[in-house]
């Protein structure tokens, strides 16, 4: 049996230098390196996200750094090749983290970010003496069927002494990104922002126009989105008929007539929306009924994200007058920065997302990536018939307390 105890003496301590909330924001320097270079940084961090509680996020352009709220600065003034050991200075609002051209790839980008985090431990007055906690972690190591890039130990170090800062082990080593059972907690702002946008016990009740038949094309669809969304959550969508002895207040209303996009989350009383239009959206946009729903739960479109500017540029001049307001940046209340940018989200805008001149192939790109190896982002975006990890993860974040609610009612 392996025995693993860590005992860590505090001396000398710089305080407060454990990223907040387990949240790394990183800007990295375009001059020193070249977008493939950038791409497998910000691959490396991504996949890092997946092994260990801390999550990596590009910085808005308007971030402001200040020493409770630092920026990780990754560069390469002196145009090194190789990455030698690193001392890391955390009283700084900016903490640099030069990586050297030979250290391109996600082994060597991985021990470097490892040795970050753990001067950031090491230097905290938050340093722990618990083999139980530790246990907790190292217990998970059984589920990891894949290669990583950090050793179970390197998680278990991390994991265990930022397990407060992330949430009450709200991911444990080697968890998948949408397989955690622990929702990350969302702050006042956010609860606040989103309180009135959730369907209360996450049910959404609908009912259908009398004249559209269960083998409807369109119905199809839109159920088979419904199924796709339950499936990854909590969420359930209830379907209702006039002969039900109780008749909702609340609902959507699925008919020949209506609006082509619900409401952004819950709206009090009958909402109309056309079936035609929910089953089908802008050309290439394959999720576009799994967008619309996840929209009438409450979810905003990735590519219309607080932080949108630091991944994607919006190419105003190609989309069609009057659908400006489709690709408008959304508020920071609404910003859930523990859900990383994700391109391959249900509810992120395709290429052509909104183009005014759609047979046109270079008039037609709207929503173009800023950094795109061979295409594969604009190729993909929009594209795909069910949700990413990020999509099932950020509607469980939402509706946690909902479903408990509801779950604690059907026990009662």
């Amino acid at each position: 049996m392996k025995l693993l105890g860590i005992v860590v003496f505090c001396v000398h301590c710089v305080y407060g230098v454990l990223w907040p909330q387990g949240v790394v924001h990183y800007a990295i320097n375009p001059k020193d390196y070249d977008v493939h270079s950038q791409d497998e940084i910000m691959g490396t961090f991504a996949r890092l996200q997946d092994e260990v509680c801390v999550k990596f996020f590009n910085t808005p352009a308007n971030y402001s750094a200040s020493p409770e709220h630092k920026i990780l600065y990754v560069s390469n003034p002196d145009k090194r090749k190789d990455c030698p050991p690193l001392s890391y200075d955390f009283t700084k609002s900016i903490v640099d983290m030069p990586i050297g051209y030979k250290c391109i790839n996600q082994k060597d980008i991985a021990r470097i970010v490892h040795d970050m985090l753990k001067a950031s431990i090491d230097q905290s007055p938050s340093a722990i003496n618990s083999y139980d906690l530790v246990k907790q972690f190292q217990d998970k190591e059984d589920v990891v069927s894949r290669p990583t890039l950090f050793t179970p130990s390197e998680r278990n170090y991390i994991n265990a002494h930022y397990h407060t800062e992330c949430g009450a082990l709200s991911q444990a080593s080697g968890r998948r990104l949408g397989d955690t059972a622990w929702p990350i907690l969302m702050n006042e702002q956010q609860i606040e922002y989103f309180g009135d946008k959730l369907w209360p016990l996450g049910v959404v009740m609908y009912m259908v126009h009398p004249n559209i038949s269960s083998n409807n094309p369109d119905l199809v669809i839109i159920k088979h989105a419904m199924s796709t969304i339950e499936l990854a959550s909590c969420v359930v969508f209830q379907r209702v008929t006039p002969e039900d002895v109780l008749e909702p207040i609340n609902f959507l209303w699925l008919g020949p007539e209506g609006e082509d996009m619900p409401e952004l989350g819950f709206t009090p009383g009958n909402q109309s929306l056309n079936i035609r239009s929910l089953a089908n959206g802008a050309p290439g946009h394959t999720a576009h009924t799994l967008n619309a729903l996840l929209r009438a739960l409450g979810v905003h479109m990735m590519s219309n994200r607080y932080d949108r500017d630091n991944y994607i540029k919006i190419n105003w001049k190609n989309i069609a007058r009057g659908k400006e307001h489709h690709l408008e940046k959304t508020e920071e209340a609404s910003w859930l920065q523990h859900i990383p940018y994700d391109f391959n989200s249900a509810t992120h805008a395709p290429g052509n997302y909104m183009c005014g001149n759609c047979a046109d192939p270079l008039a037609s790109r709207t929503v173009i990536p800023l950094q795109d190896h061979l295409w594969q982002r604009t190729l993909s975006m929009g594209r795909r018939y069910d949700l990413s990890d990020g999509d099932a993860k950020l509607l469980r974040m939402l509706y946690a307390q909902q479903c408990r609610v509801r779950f604690l009612k059907d026990v009662n």
